[in-house]
């Protein structure tokens, strides 16, 4: 478990950025008015998924599902 931290921490620190900008897509996602427009949420959606794309090419991390 540690070395899960230890790999998740040295993550956030190498790719900050990238990191930066996938919590403010979620922050903005979860916004009660934001959540009121559905293409704003969709577009929102997209972003955060092109920037975890960017991440797992990056730090050669699997998709959700695989191994």
């Amino acid at each position: 478990m540690d070395d899960i931290v230890e790999q998740a921490v040295r993550a956030g620190r190498e790719h900050r950025e990238d990191m930066a900008r996938w919590l403010a897509l979620e922050v903005l996602m979860t916004d009660e008015v934001a959540g009121q427009d559905n293409v704003l949420q969709e577009r929102l959606s997209v972003l955060q998924e092109t920037v975890e794309q960017r991440l797992r090419a990056k730090t050669g991390g699997a998709q959700v599902g695989e191994k």
